[in-house]
């Protein structure tokens, strides 16, 4: 996919890959091994381990997403005008503290604690990485890279779930101490080889013309709106995998293996996919149908019966975050400019610390309500109901603006 790319100035083009991309990419992959060694089985730990009730633990995981998305604005503004690098030094060492102290606190507020901290380590330097990646891409080639960075981030999936459950075997304060080791190394990756990548807002744009200019752009508004529902639904697979394997599963293990399977599935597909569609269907159709697609993925999920029917589901879901997420990004970075990328991609982190805390919350109540019960479905019928009506709106906002 990278092959015949060159770059010009502070963007790629065709034929070889810019240094700076080059060593996002890096940081990126390592910093996804680190941070899927322990994040998709801290549900694992809490529920199988530690006994936690569903919405207990949904809780816990929430307060990681509220701090990160929650506070993403603000960060975003600050690495617009301090520099990318610096900011993605700042948020990788805030987030070794926090992901070391899982490894040493032993009680639910803490791990609370522990979540807040490493949600806040991603909420610096998330928008920035964002910032970093639109600022070397051109315009043509940013759902591509996007699309990239998401198979990097799945390569990262597919070898951090296998190691944190083998480590799980042995000691969850391990998991969570190589996990730290691993942002520790992508810390060191970041000093020497990322490109300074000076914030240029602090010269050029004031905090509230920006802010001013945002509120008022109804169109980024709406989409903001949307991504709630998105996000609500694309947060359920770290809730919905644990849940029904505690109830038809023998093996803990088989939970990483499911996500492992749907994070190969996205690595072998994610850029031909997106290569065809692209030409064919405008952005917002494309979110339209990936919306539908994790919608009936959670249909799917209430009729599963065992491995293999739960393995088909998880399949869908990962074919809808596949649409969804990259151009989901490209259409941020559409709606910003040049100087605001990271404060763009910061402004959005509310809906995404919105439909977090409600996906979690919200399906971890209903889950603990019905699992057991002739309702069952009705968690599983809710949220597929609700994938249909995000997609429609996604529909025909695509054909207003086709």
């Amino acid at each position: 996919m990278l092959r015949g790319l060159k770059t010009k100035g502070d963007v790629i083009v065709q034929g070889s890959i810019k240094p700076g991309l080059l060593a996002l990419y890096v940081d990126t992959l390592v910093m996804a091994i680190g941070f899927y060694m322990l994040v998709p089985i801290l549900s694992v730990y809490f529920i199988y381990h530690l006994g936690m009730s569903t919405a207990l633990s949904g809780s816990i995981i929430a307060v990681s997403g509220l701090a990160q998305n929650g506070l993403r604005f603000f960060c975003g503004i600050a690495a617009d005008r301090i520099g990318y690098k610096k900011t993605i030094l700042l948020g990788v060492g805030i987030r070794i503290v926090g992901f070391t102290l899982y490894g040493i606190v032993d009680h639910p507020a803490g791990y609370a604690v522990a979540a807040f901290i490493s949600g806040l380590g991603g909420a610096i330097f998330h928008p920035a990485s964002f910032g970093a990646y639109a600022r070397t891409t051109s315009e043509e080639m940013k759902t591509k890279i996007f699309s990239f960075r998401e198979t990097l981030s799945n390569v990262g999936f597919i070898l951090g779930a296998v190691i944190g459950m083998l480590l799980l075997r042995f000691d969850f304060s391990l998991v969570c101490f190589s996990s730290a080791f691993m942002f520790a190394l992508a810390f060191l990756l970041s000093w020497f080889l990322l490109p300074q990548m000076e914030g240029e807002s602090s010269k050029e744009q004031k905090l509230f013309p920006i802010v001013k200019k945002i509120c008022n752009d109804k169109s980024f508004l709406g989409f903001c709106l949307l991504i709630i529902g998105v996000w609500a639904l694309n947060v359920q697979l770290y809730l919905s995998v644990p849940v029904l394997a505690k109830v038809l599963l023998e093996k803990v293990d088989s939970v990483s293996f499911l996500y492992m399977a749907g994070a190969v599935f996205m690595v072998l597909l994610q850029i031909p996919v997106l290569r065809i569609l692209l030409n064919r269907i405008h952005q917002f159709h494309i979110m339209a149908l990936g919306t539908f697609i994790l919608g009936l993925s959670m249909l799917m999920f209430g009729f599963t019966v065992g491995l293999w029917s739960m393995l088909g589901a998880v399949l869908i879901f990962t074919l809808g975050q596949m649409l969804v997420v990259p151009t989901m990004n490209h259409i941020i970075s559409n709606f910003s400019d040049p100087h605001s990328f990271a404060t763009y991609f910061g402004f959005t982190g509310w809906s995404f610390a919105i439909g977090g805390f409600l996906g979690n919350t919200g399906g971890g109540y209903l889950h603990d309500l019905t699992i057991k019960s002739q309702y069952s479905l009705v968690p599983w019928i809710t949220l597929f109901l609700f994938g249909c009506f995000i997609s429609i709106i996604f529909y025909m906002k695509g054909n207003v603006r086709s």
